[in-house]
C-alpha cells in the first residue's frame, strides 16, 4: 500500500491555509492545519509528521524557529517556507536548515504542489538531509520549459547561458519585463554543475529591509562561515529577481556576502565549500542606477562580470511566431483543449498581426492575447485589440518632435524617443539609429548636465 504523507500547514490567514490544504489534499496526502507556532509545535509533538509548510512571520513566533525545533524531533522532516515579504537575510537562513522551497505571496496552486513535489523528493533521497537530491524530473514540465530561439540573437543568448553556467561567476541578466529572464535564470541553473541542488527564487521587490540589519550586522554572515564542511556542503542556486529593486541595507549584506566568499566569484579563490551560485536579473539599466545614487557601486561592479542581455521580442521577430505555438500548446494542456482546434480559431490575419506588433509586454503580453483568443474564440476581438494597443509603440516609423529649440534640441529629443521604445535599452536604441553608442550616451548626457547646471544657477524648475 502506497505510504500517505502527513503534512503539517502553520499558517496565520485562514483563506490562505485552506487554500493550500485543498491543494495538498487533491493530491492524496493528510493535512493538518495550526494558526500559530505553539499549535504546530504541539502538532509536531505528538504526531509523526513528513512535511511542514510555514509561514515565517507568525504571532507567536517565526517560522525558521518552528523549523529548527521540528528537526530535533522529526530528523528527516522536508520543510518550505510561506510568506507574503522576505528577507535576504532569512532566505540564507531558510537554506541552511535545509527548506527545500520559498515561495511568496501570492502564489498558485500549481507553486504549491511544485513545492510538495520537492519535499517528498527530499524526504526519499538517501542523501537527507543534503540538498543535492532537490531537483526532480517529477517537479513537472513548467522548470524544463525550453526557451524559444529562431532567431540568431537568441540563439547567441542561450549559447552564452550555457557557457557562463559552467564559470564561477555572478550571472547578470538584463532585458526588459517578460522578455524571458527567469525562463534563462532555469537554463543556468540545469547546465551549471549546482543542476542537482536548490534553487532559491526570490523577487527582491518584496524584500522587506529592516534595522535588524544594523543590530546583527554580519550575524548571518557569521552562521554561515561556521556551518557545514566538506561532507555537509550544499550546492545553491540563489536567483534574486529584479535585483535594481534590493534595498540598500541588503545591497551592501550581498556585497559584503561576495568579499567573504560566500558566494561564488572568481576574484574570491578562498570560497566556502558552500559557496552560493549567484545568479540576478534587472529589467532597468543598472548604470543608470549607480549614477543617480540608487544602486551600489561596487555592487554593480561585481556584478556586471559577463552580462548577459535579452532582447526585446520587437528585435527578434523569428521568435514570435514559434513561441506563439509553445504558448498555445501550453494552454491547450492547462485547459484540457484540443491543441489543432485551438490552432485553427487563430485566423492568418491574427498570425499577421501577432509578427508586426512590437509587444511592449513582450511573452507575457503575448500569452495574454493568446489566452484571450481561445477564451473568447473571437478574432476579430483579438484584432481590434492588437491595432488599438499602444499604438506609439506600434507606428514605430513616426516620432513627433515638438516644434522647439534648435536641430541638436530636436535631434536629443528624436534619440530620446527612440531609447524610451527600446525600453531604455541604449544598445538597441543605438543600432535602430545606426550610430555608435558613445555617441548615443554623449547627446543624452551632455544634455542631462546641461539640464542640471541650468537648474543649478535657478534658469529651470
Amino acid at each position: 500500500m502506497k505510504c500517505q504523507e502527513t503534512v503539517l500547514i502553520i499558517e496565520v490567514e485562514e483563506s490562505v491555509g485552506q487554500f493550500i490544504k485543498d491543494a495538498l489534499e487533491t493530491e492524496g496526502k493528510k493535512v493538518l492545519l495550526a494558526s500559530t507556532a505553539q499549535q504546530g509545535l504541539q502538532y509536531l509533538q505528538s504526531l509523526r509528521i513528513d512535511i511542514i509548510f510555514t509561514e515565517l512571520k507568525l504571532p507567536d513566533g517565526d517560522g525558521l524557529t518552528v523549523i529548527r525545533k521540528a528537526l530535533q524531533v522529526h530528523p528527516n522532516i522536508a520543510s518550505v517556507v510561506i510568506t507574503g515579504f522576505g528577507t535576504l537575510e532569512s532566505a540564507i537562513e531558510a537554506m541552511r536548515l535545509g527548506v527545500c522551497d520559498y515561495i511568496t505571496k501570492p502564489f498558485s496552486r500549481p507553486q504549491v504542489t511544485k513545492a510538495l513535489h520537492i519535499a517528498i523528493n527530499l524526504t526519499k533521497s538517501s542523501a537527507f538531509p543534503k540538498w543535492e537530491n532537490v531537483s526532480s524530473p517529477a517537479l513537472g514540465k513548467s522548470n524544463n520549459r525550453a526557451l524559444v530561439a529562431k532567431s540568431s540573437t537568441m540563439r547567441e543568448v542561450i549559447a552564452q547561458g550555457k557557457k557562463f553556467s559552467q564559470m564561477d561567476i555572478p550571472v547578470l541578466i538584463q532585458g526588459e519585463n517578460g522578455v524571458g529572464k527567469k525562463t534563462l535564470a532555469r537554463l543556468i541553473h540545469r547546465h551549471s554543475p549546482f543542476s542537482d541542488g536548490p534553487y532559491i527564487h526570490i523577487n527582491c521587490s518584496i524584500i522587506e529591509s529592516t534595522e535588524r540589519f544594523n543590530k546583527q550586522g554580519v550575524g548571518i554572515l557569521n552562521r554561515l562561515l561556521q556551518a557545514d564542511s566538506v561532507e555537509n556542503a550544499q550546492k545553491t542556486t540563489l536567483f534574486l529577481e529584479d535585483i535594481d529593486q534590493l534595498p540598500k541595507l541588503e545591497q551592501r549584506q550581498l556585497l559584503m556576502m561576495l568579499e567573504e566568499g560566500l558566494v561564488r566569484a572568481p576574484w574570491a579563490p578562498l570560497s566556502k565549500v558552500n559557496a552560493i551560485r549567484l545568479i540576478t536579473s534587472t529589467a532597468i539599466d543598472l548604470k543608470s542606477a549607480v549614477l543617480q545614487d540608487d544602486f551600489h557601486r561596487s555592487l554593480y561592479d561585481n556584478l556586471n562580470i559577463l552580462p548577459i542581455l535579452v532582447p526585446p521580442l520587437r528585435e527578434r521577430r523569428e521568435d514570435i511566431i514559434p513561441l506563439a505555438m509553445q504558448i498555445l500548446e501550453q494552454l491547450c494542456q492547462v485547459w484540457n483543449c484540443n491543441f489543432a482546434e485551438c490552432r485553427g480559431r487563430i485566423s492568418k490575419e491574427i498570425w499577421e498581426m501577432l509578427y508586426e506588433y512590437s509587444w511592449p509586454g513582450n511573452v507575457q503580453e503575448l500569452t495574454s492575447v493568446l489566452s484571450r483568443v481561445l477564451l473568447t474564440g473571437d478574432s476579430a476581438e483579438a484584432a481590434k485589440l492588437l491595432k488599438q494597443a499602444n499604438p506609439m509603440i506600434q507606428n514605430e516609423e513616426m516620432i513627433s518632435v515638438p516644434f522647439i529649440g534648435d536641430l541638436k534640441q530636436m535631434e536629443r529629443h528624436m534619440v530620446s524617443e527612440v531609447v524610451k521604445r527600446c525600453g531604455g535599452n541604449k544598445a538597441a536604441a543605438a543600432r535602430t539609429l545606426g550610430m555608435h553608442r558613445r555617441t548615443l550616451y554623449r547627446m543624452l548626457y551632455n544634455e542631462r548636465e546641461k539640464l542640471e547646471s541650468r537648474q543649478s544657477i535657478g534658469l529651470e524648475q
